[in-house]
């Protein structure tokens, strides 16, 4: 059976947005699928070695739900995910400071991004 192709593109970095693209790209990944999970300017926070999820507005209780279920933490999951082999990117950034980035990623054109999902099996974006 042909490899799977799955593009991932994390758009925000607020709590609520985090989970779904990381969950998907280590789902993907760990059932043996080419995971490319693409960060936009906002959701490469996910990637930094200070980044706190906060929830959005209105949903504080999202933090205390996902601790009483015994979720995993963003970091951990960003662990799984280049533990599985997920490669990271950053699209289309700009950032003129360093970023301290607890993995490596590659920056590359949006353009590059959309061409990947035309061959991919899935493209998502959160």
């Amino acid at each position: 059976m042909p490899e799977r192709k799955v593009v991932v593109l994390a758009l925000h970095d607020e709590l609520e947005s985090v989970y779904p693209p990381l969950n998907i790209a280590v789902g993907a990944a760990s059932s043996g699928a080419d995971v490319i999970l693409a960060f936009s300017r906002k959701g490469v926070n996910i990637l930094t070695n200070n980044f706190v999820p906060k929830p959005s507005k209105g949903i504080e209780y999202l933090s205390q739900a996902l601790d009483a279920f015994n979720a995993p933490t963003i970091n951990e999951l960003v662990e799984l995910a280049a533990e599985a082999g997920v490669r990271f990117y950053i699209v289309d950034a700009d950032h003129h400071e360093k970023l301290d980035l607890i993995y490596p990623a590659e920056q590359v054109p949006i353009k590059w991004v959309l061409n990947e999902s035309n061959s991919a099996d899935l493209f998502v974006h959160f």
